[in-house]
């Protein structure tokens, strides 16, 4: 299997230099505060953008950004897409980023090797007793991309409403205009927010096996 694989983000990661905190580390002082460093600091590979067939939503608290954190489902919804920001990188760096996304030491992220696209599975977290704790416990397979495995990292569960801060939403539609989009950004975002709450309402606390992923669609 290859050494590298696919991340592709979708909420604040789409904004490549706060991706880029994860590989290279940050310190407290900086715009996005203290990340620790990857085992290698080499940036990605290559890079593209592209939609997936996994819809947008804001839930939860973050410490960090101090409003709701994004999430994408793991049900393949093609009438609510998502912009997303892909970066191969080396797996060491994809089990480095799993990690600090949920706030542990060390994550094992073996399942890269045996899921099937469209399939999730959740990772093994240990939360010590505190709910910021794996927020991000879901590996989710997308489909490859020019032939090499791609992932996100989503929540296992719909957590609890709520609305992402000015400062994080700042981030991700800087991320957005980034990519040139040919949509308006802010609209985008907007149907993400009243989205959530109808699926945070609805489906808290619950979650779905992932249906087999169609196509991605890469941006032209």
């Amino acid at each position: 299997m290859s050494e590298r694989l696919w991340y592709v983000s979708y909420g604040s990661n789409l904004l490549r230099e706060r991706f880029y905190t994860y590989l290279t580390g940050s310190d407290e002082h900086s715009e996005f505060g203290a990340h620790p460093p990857a085992p290698t600091s080499s940036l990605p590979a290559e890079q593209r953008w592209l939609w997936i067939d996994h819809a947008l939503y804001f839930a939860g608290v973050s410490r960090r950004w101090t409003g709701a954190s994004a999430f994408v489902s793991t049900t393949v919804d093609p009438t609510n897409r998502s912009v997303a920001h892909g970066y191969l990188i080396e797996r060491a760096q994809f089990a480095h980023l799993a990690a600090v996304e949920n706030v542990v030491a060390a994550i094992d992220v073996g399942a890269t090797e045996s899921l099937a696209v469209g399939q999730w599975s959740q990772l093994e977290v240990d939360r010590e007793g505190e709910s910021f704790h794996g927020k991000y416990d879901a590996l989710l397979r997308l489909p490859d991309i020019d032939g090499i495995p791609a992932f996100t990292l989503t929540s296992s569960i719909v957590r609890e409403p709520g609305a992402p801060s000015s400062r994080y939403r700042s981030t991700i539609r800087r991320g957005l205009l980034s990519a040139a989009l040919d949509q308006d950004v802010d609209a985008y975002l907007e149907a993400a927010i009243e989205r959530s709450a109808k699926l945070t309402s609805a489906h808290r606390g619950s979650s779905s096996a992932a249906a087999r992923c169609s196509p991605t669609t890469e941006m032209q």
